[in-house]
């Protein structure tokens, strides 16, 4: 295969009248003698695995973000939604996205394709995304009501589409040559998902699609479940090593630590340039200086970045994403203000955001039970459960990999008087748990703004937050 990569690729597909595709991979136009057959058209191996292709029947929208044409293709196997009904939220973000950017993404094209999976045994279980050059394909459950498959879908695929900057426009030579076969890793997942996951919030406070109450509640999610890793992990040695173990275990905390590695970062560099220049600005010159053609050197970065900024930045690569020094957040939330005081949040029943207080143990025929050693929520602690409790059974249904699926979509809808049975096995012993559903809410600790703010702490924060 190695001497196939870089030679065109025809892609003919046999498919019913009813289906229609949406992809940014060329099509050929059909004629007579090609009736019930697509045919695609790739330049080079890559264009094929960088271009999925969604078949439904057609539901699918479009609009215009300046030059880029976005489409939303929805596949809802119940018809309960349509891409109509998610438009406006969506146009609504990437706008925002769009005036976030300004000008850094180049693409063109960009079609979001959404599968919304029933739940059972034989339909997809996995939610999430995965991004490509010019779109990117989503998975959520289709029992997710409205409000919260907007936002699901907000924080997303605004992730994704922030993808076009990192790692699509800037990226090293392990990233440009990948080989699947024989994969190299690069050393810059802090900036490859990290600054992603961070502008992906970042954006939403400054376009005012949230506001700052919901952003500092998001960075202190990400403060709490960055604890579940290990902290004194260099992220760079991770990132090279992310296929081997300890570190494979530790890939969720590039979207943890990830994230607030880039909040620090951005903190410090406007404070540095008296609130001029932040990851935005940096990555924006980044992109001016390699963009999606040129790679960069994996081992230079950081060097390039500190040579484009301040000495102090190397100080803070050195510490905090090349060494092993934990950051103290609370020292740069000080500098814009802000301070850590203990407090509660809403919360799912089964997942805190996406971090789940249940899990599965493969060694006990797939045993559900609710996770030791983290804070449970109080769906848990209100009907007595504990960490380390096996589920037999919810409301009469007996506990499988496979039934448990359905219910936690299910629990998106559940209102908070619904009646729960829950039958747990705990030290060998059955135990039956009664309550109500309730609204589930978790001890936390929150980022408060200080009681009186220096000019200098207020200019910062509106520099970090509001341009």
């Amino acid at each position: 295969f190695k001497d196939l990569k870089e030679v065109p690729y025809e892609i003919v597909i046999t498919v019913p009248e009813n289906l229609k595709p949406t992809t940014t991979l060329t099509m050929k136009p059909s004629t007579p003698e090609t009736a019930g057959t697509d045919t695609f058209l790739a330049s080079r191996y890559f264009e094929v695995i960088d271009n999925p292709i969604l078949y439904a029947e057609p539901n699918t929208e479009s609009f215009q973000l300046n030059d880029i044409l976005v489409r939303l293709s929805v596949y809802s196997p119940n018809d309960v939604y349509n891409a109509a009904d998610l438009k406006p939220e969506m146009e609504k973000m990437m706008t925002a996205q769009k005036a976030f950017l300004g000008d850094v993404n180049s693409t063109k094209n960009y079609d979001i394709l959404l599968y919304l999976s029933k739940l059972d045994s034989t339909d997809a279980g996995g939610f999430g995304a995965l991004e490509h050059h010019t779109s990117t394909v989503v998975v959520l459950p289709e029992a997710m009501p409205k409000d919260r498959l907007e936002q699901s879908m907000m924080d997303v695929v605004s992730h994704e589409f922030f993808h076009t900057v990192t790692p699509l426009s800037v990226h090293s030579k392990e990233v440009q040559y990948f080989d699947f076969n024989n994969p190299k890793m690069s050393r810059h997942l802090w900036m490859y998902e990290g600054t992603t996951e961070y502008f992906a919030n970042l954006f939403q406070v400054q376009q005012g699609l949230i506001d700052e109450t919901e952003f500092y509640q998001r960075m202190m999610d990400k403060i709490t479940n960055a604890k579940s890793y290990d902290d004194a992990m260099s992220f760079t040695v991770m990132s090279e090593k992310i296929l081997e173990e300890p570190y494979e275990k530790n890939y969720a905390n590039v979207y943890e630590k990830g994230a607030l590695i880039n909040m620090a970062l951005d903190i410090e560099l406007r404070q540095l340039s008296n609130g001029e220049r932040g990851v935005l600005w940096l990555m924006k010159e980044l992109s001016k200086k390699y963009g999606k053609d040129v790679p960069f050197e994996d081992d230079q970065l950081i060097d390039e970045i500190v040579a484009m900024t301040y000495p102090e930045i190397r100080t803070f690569f050195d510490q905090h994403v090349i060494g092993d020094v934990p950051i103290s957040y609370e020292t740069y939330l000080a500098k814009v203000g802000l301070t850590l005081k203990e407090g509660e949040k809403e919360t799912g029943y089964f997942l805190d955001g996406d971090v789940p207080f249940i899990d599965v143990d493969p060694k006990n025929n797939n045993a559900i039970f609710i996770r030791k050693g983290i804070a449970l929520s109080s769906f848990f602690t209100g009907i007595g459960a504990e960490g380390g409790d096996v589920l037999q059974s919810i409301n009469g249904t007996p506990i499988t990999l496979e039934a448990i699926r359905p219910i936690i979509g299910e629990s998106f809808t559940w209102s908070p008087d619904k009646e729960i049975t829950m039958t747990v096995k705990r030290n060998g012993k059955e135990v039956e748990l009664k309550g109500t559903a309730g609204t589930p809410v978790l001890n936390v600790e929150t980022i408060e703004p200080v009681n009186s703010l220096s000019a200098e702490q207020t200019a910062l924060r509106d520099a970090w937050l509001k341009s």
